[in-house]
């Protein structure tokens, strides 16, 4: 599947967009023939699937942050995004050291798959195209929720601010009467 194509029809590709964020990797999940479950790093949504049968192996993507940079001379700013992954797969026996090994080969193959792609995808001209390969980092996991073994992957991305210019019109001329919450 061209992944690509699919994402050169974005219209700014420049900014960072979290939807399609979600969708790209979402998307990796499902043509990826041995990943069987997309999580995100929403704890509530992994233990809750934990408790309900989580689907292995897993890819999880991370929570992103990520600051902004500007020139010396203020007209150009950068998001950087520090974003990241992380394949899991379970050992139903506690201290199986053979799976446990097994598991950690085998996740950090479809891992290396994923980034090779990531990689690819970047010269494209997808969203990704500003994929910073000398920024991968990754750490061995496990045992982590339910006797789940892999690896975390983290990397940046950068993007265009497009705008931080003041706006007037995104602002009200009077505070509103009524506001929730603190009332000191």
């Amino acid at each position: 599947m061209n992944i690509s194509n699919t994402y050169k029809k974005q219209k700014d590709m420049s900014k960072f967009n979290v939807a399609q964020y979600l969708q790209y990797f979402k998307l990796l999940a499902s043509i990826h023939p041995k990943i069987n479950g997309f999580y995100t790093m929403d704890i509530n949504e992994v233990l809750g699937d934990l408790r309900q049968g989580m689907q292995y192996p897993a890819l999880i993507l991370n929570s992103v942050n990520g600051f902004f940079s500007e020139n010396a001379s203020q007209d150009n700013t950068q998001n950087l995004v520090k974003a990241g992954f992380m394949v899991i797969d379970h050992a139903d026996q506690v201290d199986d050291f053979a799976r446990e090994m097994q598991i950690l080969g085998d996740t950090y193959e479809f891992a290396m798959q994923i980034l090779s792609r990531l990689k690819e995808d970047a010269k494209c001209g997808t969203f990704l195209r500003k994929f910073d390969v000398n920024s991968i980092k990754y750490e061995m996991l496990g045992p982590v929720f339910d006797n789940d073994y892999g690896f975390m992957f983290t990397f940046d991305l950068r993007f265009m601010v497009s705008n931080l210019e003041h706006n007037p019109q995104d602002w009200l001329n009077e505070p509103k009467a009524i506001m929730a919450g603190f009332q000191g």
